[in-house]
Order: C-alpha cells, then structure tokens, then sequence
C-alpha cells in the first residue's frame, strides 16, 4: 500500500509523495544489521523447549499477519520456546540483512551462546517453516541445516515469483506413512494458502469503517507504540485503511467473491467444517494436524474483527472448532512429541 500511497495522483499528491519519499528513505538508509542483532532484541519471549540443546527460534514477523500467524499457531502448539522480532512493515528494517525476500515470517534458528557464522538456519515462508519443523520433531535425526535443503525456492519465469514446491511436504525417510491422510493434510493446508487466505482482506476491510476498526485493532494486537512514532502510526493506520478499502475490492473481483463478500466467507469456512473435519474432534482426527493449525493460525489473524465475529455468529460448527483448537494451542498440547528435546 505504501507505494501505492507514494505513487499519487495530482498536484497535491504529488507534494505529499515526496514528503513521504524523504521520510521513507531516512527510515531505510544506512548499512542492514544482520538478524542476530535483532534476535538479541525480540519484542517478545516465548518460553519453551528447544529442538536441539541451545539453539534458539527467532521469528520476524508481523503480528496480524495471516501467515505470520500460522507459523505462532504452530510453534506453540508443539511447545517450541521462540523470540518475536516484530517488522516495521513500513521500512522493514528488521529484514534489511535479505538482500533478495522482503516478506514474513521468517524464522532465524542459531544456537544461542555462539555468532560463529555459517551455524544459522533461515527459513522463509510459513508452509516451509511449518513442515521443516515438523519434519525435525518427528525425525530428531534430520537437522535443521540437512532439512533446509529439502525446501528448495524456485524462482518462475514469469513475474519472477519465488515458490517452494515442496513446502506441505513432511519429510520423514524410512517412516511407513499412510499416503491418503498425508495426502488429505496437504490438500487442506493448500486450500488455506490459496482459497480461504483470499477471503480476508475483502472481509476485514469491506468498508472504510470496518477497515479502520481493523487497523485500530492490528494497532493494539501489534504493540504499533513499540514499533512505530505517533506520526507512524496514524499515517498507517489512516492511510493503511483507505488503500486498504481500495485494494480489497480489486481482491473481491480477482479472486471472484461473492458481492457480499461475507457470503464467500462462509461458504469457505463451512467448505473446511463439514468436508475437512465432519463429525471428528478435529480434521486431523483426535489431535490437530498441520491442515487444523494452519486454518486456526488464519483465522486468529482476524479475530479482532467485525469480520470475524460475523463468522461465529454465522457459522455454527466454527465456534466449537475454534474452541477446541484454542485450547490445544493454548495448553501447549503437542509439546508431547518432542521427545529428547532440551
């Protein structure tokens, strides 16, 4: 949206892009710091356990982030201890030292009491941080470093857009899988990339009241007075909602929603209820898979909203589900599997 804002129209628009240019660039001048820079100085501390001895997880994020939200659904589901570096999503500042990825989350894994280079793991997009890790618990003999390899990002000919084709896949070697379930827990993980993430947007700014009511509260769900100045804030906020109102209609056409696009909105949720979890506890059956995580981590990203109350009201399967998943994430309940971890 800020280049958006920054490209104008008119006189008087274009005054105040330039203003804004000069702002902008002050933000960002001067050399990257690398990422342990910022992994000593998270906004926030998650206790847990560690995968391997003293290495140390250290998301950058942006809090309300659909994606960014899934891979927090995930880390604390499984018990995992981790630090939030929360991105100025106006400069991006914390991300700087990615001279080629300017998006979150990414997670920073390094051992804790060393800065010896090369020991550093990044890994970038939710879907592949979810599956590496999920591959390292259940396989404590694959490291992170081995597992990075496995996702590589293929960058396409056309638009250059960088993809993982391998990001739902768990790799578990030597392990006797059941290839339909495994198959089935991809398909809905995708689903929630590729369909259900694109009703959000047009939902949660469906009108410039509801877009302001959505950026006041990703403003108090962000800790925004810890990450931006006054002047910051009001200018994403205000500025954020009405580009944002303006994005979330192309959105509505692209992606082809309903007119009321609330009416997408439940078709999507009811699409996941009653095909994917049915009459079990769970889609994943008795505990949550990473298809349950993923839609859970979605959904939190919009709980604030209008949107997202209009969804429990009229929705009636979502608000047990939710439920029951709030209170595993909470409870910490797939802490179990990690088996030998520190």
């Amino acid at each position: 949206w800020l280049k958006t804002l920054l490209l104008g129209t008119g006189a008087t628009a274009t005054a105040s892009a330039a203003g804004l240019a000069v702002w902008y660039r002050s933000l960002t001048s001067g050399e990257p710091l690398p990422p342990s820079h910022w992994a000593r100085q998270p906004i926030r501390q998650i206790a847990g356990r560690s995968l391997d001895n003293d290495l140390q997880l250290t998301l950058f994020q942006y809090q309300t982030c659909p994606f960014c939200c899934k891979v927090r659904a995930y880390l604390d589901y499984s018990g995992l201890g981790y630090n939030i570096v929360e991105v100025n999503s106006v400069s991006r500042q914390q991300i700087r030292w990615m001279n080629d990825y300017r998006k979150v989350p990414v997670l920073y894994a390094a051992p804790a009491n060393s800065s010896a280079s090369g020991d550093e793991v990044v890994l970038k997009d939710s879907s592949v941080i979810m599956s590496a890790l999920e591959s390292r618990i259940r396989d404590p003999s694959q490291s992170l470093a081995q597992l990075r390899l496995c996702y590589p990002g293929i960058v396409g000919e056309e638009g250059g857009k960088l993809t993982y084709p391998n990001r739902y896949f768990v790799m578990q070697p030597g392990q006797k899988l059941d290839e339909s379930k495994l198959r089935e827990e991809q398909k809905w993980r995708q689903w929630v990339d590729d369909v259900f993430v694109h009703t959000i947007s047009p939902n949660i700014y469906r009108t410039l009241p509801e877009a302001l009511d959505s950026f006041r509260w990703f403003d108090k769900a962000g800790d925004w007075e810890k990450c931006f100045t006054p002047a910051e804030r009001a200018l994403v906020i205000y500025t954020g909602a009405a580009v944002m109102r303006l994005v979330s209609m192309r959105l509505r056409s692209k992606y082809n929603l309903h007119r009321d696009v609330r009416k997408s909105l439940y078709n999507e949720l009811d699409a996941f209820l009653l095909n994917g979890v049915g009459k079990r506890r769970f889609r994943g059956g008795d505990r949550p898979d990473l298809s349950d995580l993923s839609m859970y981590g979605v959904l939190t990203a919009m709980e604030g909203t209008a949107a997202f109350s209009d969804a429990m009201d009229n929705c009636p399967k979502l608000r047990p589900w939710f439920g029951r998943m709030r209170a595993a994430v909470s409870a910490r309940e797939g802490g179990g599997r990690l088996a030998g971890a520190a």
